[in-house]
């Protein structure tokens, strides 16, 4: 497997290290550890990707150790349009080392500095995403199909913090369908 080195920067090679990339700077090494990280996933990573995509990655030493990412998604939550940061992919090898929180906290960094109002997930470990301040969404989640038809996605488990769009967690809460990867 490869990994990738930290950029040249002038840290301690035994330091941890988190940069900051977009899409076009993506080392191939994110894709081995997403592919560890998520061993059961089918996206094709190289087109999941939106070249707006913003990449926190936590280095180890010269050992790439965690990814966390997002990108640019409208949610309608009630019927209301939100651009919302949606973040995906947050893995870390190894798991429960701090590594996944350090690129979490990154990534959420860089979402505040932009101004974003909402930034959301869907998750299967919700437990690690409220320690780090994200609220369950307690509304029904749903998808909007390419036709405007609202498919129900009770199962989900979508988590969000409010950074200033003010909304209602009993609400509905929409996605748009997309062609590559889960729906949410």
């Amino acid at each position: 497997m490869r990994f990738a080195t930290a950029p040249a920067l002038p840290v301690s090679p035994v330091a941890l290290v988190t940069v900051l990339v977009t899409r076009a700077e993506l080392p191939e090494a994110v894709f081995d550890l997403l592919r560890v990280a998520f061993p059961k996933d089918t996206a094709d990573q190289d087109l999941f990707w939106p070249p707006d995509s913003v990449h926190a990655l936590v280095f180890d030493g010269e050992r790439l150790v965690a990814h966390a990412g997002f990108l640019v998604r409208t949610f309608y939550v009630d019927g209301r349009p939100i651009e919302t940061a949606y973040v995906e992919y947050v893995g870390a090898e190894p798991r429960r080392s701090g590594y996944g929180t350090i690129a979490v906290r990154a990534i959420d960094d860089e979402i505040r500095r932009r101004g974003f109002a909402l930034t959301a997930l869907a998750t299967g470990s919700p437990e690690f995403y409220e320690r780090l301040g994200w609220r369950r969404w307690r509304g029904t989640p749903a998808y909007r199909k390419p036709d405007g038809t609202v498919v129900p996605t009770p199962d989900e488990c979508v988590m969000v913090i409010d950074l200033g769009a003010n909304v209602d967690l009993d609400a509905p809460i929409e996605c748009e369908w997309r062609a590559v990867g889960d729906i949410w």
